[in-house]
C-alpha cells in the first residue's frame, strides 16, 4: 500500500495534467474568438468602404486620417 503522501502526490500530478489540458483548450477556445473578431471587423470595413460612395482618392485621405488617429492614441499611451 502506498503511504498517503504519495497518493496525494499522485493526486497532485493528475489534477495538473487536467489543468494543462483544459488551459490548452481555453488558449484555442481564445486564439478563435480572436480570429472570429478579427473576421468581423474585417468584414465591417469592407462593407463600409464599399459602401461609401467617394472617390478612391477620398477614401485614401480618410485612411490616412485614421491611422494618424490611431498613431496618436497609442504615443498617448505609452506616455
Amino acid at each position: 500500500m502506498r503511504e498517503p503522501k504519495e497518493k496525494k502526490i499522485d493526486r497532485l500530478k493528475d489534477e495538473l495534467v487536467r489543468a494543462k489540458e483544459k488551459s490548452s483548450q481555453w488558449q484555442a477556445r481564445v486564439r478563435d474568438l480572436e480570429r472570429q473578431i478579427t473576421e468581423q471587423e474585417n468584414l465591417a470595413i469592407i462593407r463600409a468602404v464599399r459602401g461609401a460612395a467617394a472617390a478612391p482618392e477620398e477614401l485614401r485621405g480618410l485612411l490616412d486620417r485614421i491611422q494618424g488617429a490611431q498613431t496618436n492614441l497609442t504615443n498617448e499611451e505609452e506616455h
